[in-house]
Parts: structure tokens; sequence; C-alpha cells
């Protein structure tokens, strides 16, 4: 992502000038300010970020969890974490280099603060990352034109996107009639075009995917829980990924979470993107 940079290569003056204002960058609430003195005062103080003032995070487009406009995140954890960046006085830099795949490995060797884009509490997850509490809850889905379910994807030709908890239960159980792609839209244009008979996705990405792209005769499916695929156990809870080196900022970063949940953030955010608002109580924190 390029970042705007201040250059000044020539200062003229007409006359004396009895001296000059420092010109500081602040970044209250996700906006650059010229003041000398920021009127922010961070939910929590001395709160440490991989770049000073700033709350970098690893996304990609994952709509309406994350949608990427240029260097502006937006999407369901998009605003989200720009609520939580006000609550901290940050300004919100995104990392989408290396897609998906990169997202978990940022967070983990602590080049970004953070990682979005539906990201479920697993227990293999919580080994090598903070989980933090959870978001809302979002169930596995199969999305199909052919009638597909979990139940029968055996013989089917079954796409998945890159980072995907299943994957590596589902590449054991299908084989190479399980197939990976880098992002959403290569996965759901091949289900369109019929190279593939299912895609494993997020229900609530691939309800909102088929209402800004329909597939005709396309039909999404919860999953019901299958040997061959522990994941499919029970409803996920989606998170933000921390670094397990920086305990303070995960705890910071919990708390900014439920703070927005007390007071109906949360809540008129899901409504926002057409989701019940009920998926934000998702219970008790809990692993697949």
């Amino acid at each position: 992502m390029s970042r705007t940079r201040f250059s000044f290569t020539r200062m003229l003056a007409a006359g004396s000038l009895a001296g000059l204002l420092a010109i500081s960058l602040s970044a209250c609430g996700g906006n650059v300010a010229a003041s000398s003195e920021s009127s922010c005062t961070p939910a929590h103080k001395d709160l440490k970020t991989v770049t000073e003032g700033e709350l970098t995070v690893a996304s990609y487009d994952f709509a309406p969890a994350t949608i990427l406009n240029g260097d502006t995140l937006s999407g369901m954890e998009g605003d989200l974490i720009n609520e939580i960046a006000k609550l901290e006085c940050l300004k919100v830099t995104v990392n989408s280099s290396g897609g998906a795949g990169a997202v978990i490995s940022s967070v983990q060797t602590n080049r970004v603060d953070i990682g979005s884009g539906g990201w479920l509490r697993t227990k293999a997850r919580q080994k090598i990352v903070h989980l933090s509490t959870p978001l809302w809850s979002d169930a596995q889905a199969v999305v199909s034109t052919k009638g597909v379910t979990s139940e029968n994807l055996e013989g089917h030709m079954v796409g998945s996107t890159s980072g995907n908890l299943w994957n590596d239960s589902m590449t054991k159980w299908l084989g190479d009639k399980f197939k990976i792609y880098q992002d959403d839209e290569s996965l759901f244009n091949d289900l369109k075009a019929g190279r593939i008979d299912a895609a494993m996705q997020s229900a609530i990405s691939a309800k909102y995917k088929l209402q800004q792209n329909p597939i005709e005769g396309a039909q999404v499916v919860n999953v019901k829980p299958n040997p061959n695929v522990p994941e499919f156990a029970s409803v996920g809870q989606v998170m933000l990924p921390s670094s397990l080196d920086n305990e303070a900022f995960g705890k910071a970063l919990d708390e900014d979470i439920e703070k927005l949940r007390a007071d109906g953030t949360i809540k008129k955010i899901l409504e926002k993107y057409g989701i019940d608002a009920a998926a934000g109580e998702p219970g008790a924190a809990s692993e697949l």
C-alpha cells in the first residue's frame, strides 16, 4: 500500500518570520490532523503497535467482512477495526500483500498488529496467535448449483480459498477432488462456469457474494457435523488475530471489542451489511 508522504522542498517567506510552527501528523480516529497537540485520548495508554501511531492490518478482499478500496478498509470487520482505531487514537494502515494466505503469518511474525478477513477461532490458531474475543458467529457453508451439501461432498469437485480452516481436512478426505484457490473471485467464477460442483465458504460471505453477483440456481447450505472434517463440528466464531508477543495489545483489543458490543456499535455494523444482529452475540468464546 502506498502511503502519502509529506515533503517540503522549499520554504519561502516575504520579510521575516517570527518562527515556524511544528507540523504534527496525528491519527486520532484514523484521520490525519495538522495540529501541535492531539485532542484524542486513547482508551489504553502506552499501547505498543508495530508502527507508532498506526494500527497495521493484514487483510484482503473478503466481502462483506473486509472490503479494500485503495488505502481504506471497510466491510463488517473493516468498520469495526476503524472504530477500534478511533478508541486508541491510531491511524489504520492496510497491508494486503500475499492475500489471505499471508494474514496469519504476518501476525505471527509481528509484521502487522492484527489480521482481518473472516478468521475463526480454532485450537490450532490458538497456539500461534492471540485469538480476540469473538466478534460474531458465522457458520461454514456449501455453495452449489447441483444440490451438493456437506453430507454428499464425496465424489464431487469442491473448491475453497487459501487459508480456510477446513482445507487440510478436506484435502486428506477428497484428494484431487478438492481445489484451493487464491481468491474468492476465481472460486466463484469456476462455480458459475461449472468447473467445480461446490464451493466451501463462510455462510455470511457466500450469501453476500450471491446478492452482489447472482449465480443461477446457487444455494447456500450450512454444513452439518462430518467425521471427515472436524472443523464442521460447530458454528465458528470470527476473531481478529494478534501477536502472542504483545499480551497488552491483545487484552486491549478484547476490551475494545466488548465495549463496542455493549454500546451497540457491533449491532449497527451487522445491520448495515444486512446481517442478523443476533450473530453479534456469539456466546462464550470457543475454538473449533
